[in-house]
C-alpha cells in the first residue's frame, strides 16, 4: 500500500503521499519514535481488554484443507501461554511456551521437537511502554528501533529491523571563519591565562582517553540485507498487531480485529514456519479468565489427556495431519 499513512492514535502524524516499499527521507522524518509508538500500542491494548489472561477457543486448518482439530489457547501478558489440541481419533496434543522455551506432548509423551505452533500472542497484552518493551527484548526484539514497510494492503509500523529506520540527518557542514573573523574573548585576560587554561581542558581530554570515553562513536551495526531479525508489525491505522516474526524464520500473521463482547481479538492467526503448510486458527470464542502460574506447568503438558471426543465435523482424514498431529 504506502499510498496513505494515517496513524491517528499517535499524535503528530499526517496523511503522506508514499509509493513503493523503499521510503524517501520525506516519509521516514514522519516515522514516530519507538517509545511513543509502544506507549500507543499499549494504550490500544487495554481499550481492547487483552491486558490480563485470555482464553481462546480455536479451530485448526492445515492450508486449504477443511478443519482437522479443535484447540484452546490461554496466554498470559507475563509470557505464559499453553494450546491444546483434540485431533483425529481423540488424539491430544499439548504445546507450552514459558518465555522463548516451548515444549510439547503427544497424549503426555514429550516431544523432542515440538511443532511451533504455540508463538508469543502475549505481545498482543501488555499495558504499559515498559511491560511491551521488556517482551519485546525477551524475544531479543531491537525495541529501539522502528521503520515503516507494506504488510499486505496496510501499512505497518515495523519495530525491531534498524534496515527500515529513518536514517540520521546529514551532519550540519562545518563554518569556515577566517582570523579576521575572530574577536577577542573578553574574559580571557592574557596570554598566561589561555595557556593556563588550554592545559586544564588538555588533562581533562587525557583522562577521559585514558577511560575510554574519548570516542562519541560506536561501532556500526551492520545487518545483512537477507538476515531473519525478529520484529513486531503494527499497523498504522489502529496499532493492532498484525505480524509477529522469529529470528528462525517462523512469522505469525494476524486477521482483523473483532469482538467478543468487550474483549477485542483477531479474527483468526496464521503460523507459517519455512518449508511447511501454514497452519491457520479461526478464534471461535473469546474470553477474559483467572490463569495463575501453576496451570501452565509441565505437569499439564505432561498428563494423562482427557478421552473425551471433540466435534466429529471438526476432524479431517488422519492423512490431514500436521506432523505434530500424526
Amino acid at each position: 500500500m504506502l499510498g496513505g499513512l494515517c496513524a491517528g492514535a499517535i499524535v503528530g502524524l499526517a496523511l503522506l503521499p508514499l509509493s513503493g516499499v523503499v521510503l524517501g527521507p520525506e516519509a521516514q522524518a514522519f516515522i514516530p519514535q519507538a517509545d511513543r509508538t509502544m506507549k500507543a500500542i499499549a494504550r490500544v491494548n487495554r481499550s481492547s481488554g487483552r491486558t490480563q489472561a485470555l482464553q481462546l477457543e480455536l479451530t485448526m486448518r492445515v492450508g486449504e484443507r477443511p478443519a482437522i482439530a479443535r484447540g484452546q489457547l490461554i496466554t498470559h501478558p507475563s509470557g505464559l501461554a499453553r494450546l491444546e489440541l483434540r485431533g483425529y481419533g481423540g488424539r491430544v496434543d499439548r504445546y507450552l511456551l514459558s518465555g522463548r522455551e516451548l515444549l510439547g506432548a503427544k497424549d503426555g509423551l514429550r516431544l523432542d521437537r515440538p511443532q511451533p505452533l504455540l508463538q508469543p500472542l502475549f505481545f498482543l497484552q501488555p499495558s504499559s511502554e515498559v511491560t511491551l518493551r521488556a517482551a519485546l527484548e525477551s524475544f531479543e526484539v531491537l525495541s529501539d528501533s522502528i521503520g515503516l514497510a507494506t504488510c499486505g494492503e496496510q501499512d505497518c509500523f515495523v519495530i525491531g529491523d534498524p534496515r527500515l529506520a529513518a536514517p540520521l540527518p546529514d551532519p550540519i557542514p562545518e563554518l569556515e571563519i577566517d582570523d579576521g573573523d575572530v574577536l577577542e574573548d573578553p574574559l580571557v585576560q592574557g596570554e598566561s591565562a589561555a595557556v593556563a587554561l588550554g592545559g586544564i581542558l588538555a588533562e581533562e581530554v587525557d583522562d577521559l582517553v585514558e577511560a575510554g570515553l574519548g570516542s562519541l562513536e560506536g561501532p556500526e551495526l551492520v545487518i545483512a540485507e537477507d538476515a531473519l531479525l525478529p520484529r513486531l508489525w503494527v499497523d498504522t491505522e489502529d496499532l493492532q498487531v498484525h505480524r509477529i516474526d522469529r529470528a528462525s524464520g517462523v512469522f505469525t500473521i494476524f486477521g482483523p480485529i473483532v469482538s467478543f463482547d468487550k474483549l477485542m481479538v483477531p479474527a483468526w492467526f496464521e503460523v507459517h514456519e519455512p518449508g511447511a503448510e501454514t497452519i491457520r486458527f479461526d478464534v471461535d470464542r473469546a474470553v477474559q479468565v483467572n490463569a495463575p502460574p501453576q496451570a501452565f506447568s509441565r505437569k499439564w503438558l505432561l498428563a494423562p489427556s482427557d478421552p473425551a471426543q471433540p466435534d466429529p465435523e471438526a476432524i479431517g482424514e488422519s492423512a490431514d495431519m500436521p506432523r505434530a498431529l500424526r
